[in-house]
C-alpha cells in the first residue's frame, strides 16, 4: 500500500469528493439558504432606509422624489417567478439611487410613477449613499444609541 492519499483505504479525494452531486448538494444548498438570507436582509434594509429617510426629511427636503416603475424586461421575474420592481429616489444632494427589489418589499407608501435613469452604477449609487450617510449623521451629532470608539 502506497503512502500517497488517494491510496488510502477509504480516502476521497477532492476531485471525487467535488464532482459528487449527493455530496455537493447539501453544501449548495446551505449556500443557496445564506444567499437568499442575505438578500431577505438587503431587501429589508433598503426598504427601511427608504422609509426613514422620507419620514425624517418630509418637511425639509421637498425636492426628494421616491417611486417604484417596472424594470428592464430582464428583470421583471426571477427564477421563481417573483415580480420584480424598481424603487427608486432622487435625493437633490447626493442624486438618484435605485435597487431591484422582489415586489412585495417595495413599502406600501411609495407610489408607481415612471423615471428617468441617470445612468448611475452600483458603485456610484453606494457612494452616494455613504455621502448620504455621513451628511445625516453630520446634521444631529451622534444618532441616538450609537457608542463612539474612546
Amino acid at each position: 500500500m502506497s503512502n500517497e492519499p488517494d491510496a488510502v483505504e477509504g480516502f476521497v479525494s477532492y476531485e471525487q469528493n467535488h464532482d459528487d452531486p449527493a455530496l455537493k448538494a447539501p453544501h449548495e444548498a446551505r449556500a443557496q439558504q445564506a444567499q437568499e438570507k442575505a438578500y431577505h436582509e438587503r431587501n429589508l434594509a433598503v426598504a427601511a432606509f427608504v422609509t426613514a429617510y422620507r419620514r425624517a426629511t418630509e418637511h425639509i427636503d421637498e425636492h426628494a422624489r421616491f417611486g417604484h416603475a417596472d424594470p428592464a424586461e430582464e428583470y421583471r421575474h426571477n427564477a421563481d417567478g417573483r415580480t420584480w420592481r424598481l424603487l427608486w429616489c432622487d435625493i437633490e444632494a447626493e442624486g438618484q439611487m435605485s435597487w431591484h427589489l422582489p415586489a412585495d418589499y417595495v413599502p406600501e407608501w411609495v407610489e408607481e410613477r415612471p423615471h428617468t435613469w441617470d445612468g448611475h452604477d452600483t458603485e456610484t449609487k453606494n457612494e452616494r449613499l455613504a455621502s448620504l450617510a455621513g451628511a445625516l449623521a453630520a446634521v444631529g451629532g451622534e444618532p441616538t444609541g450609537y457608542v463612539a470608539e474612546s
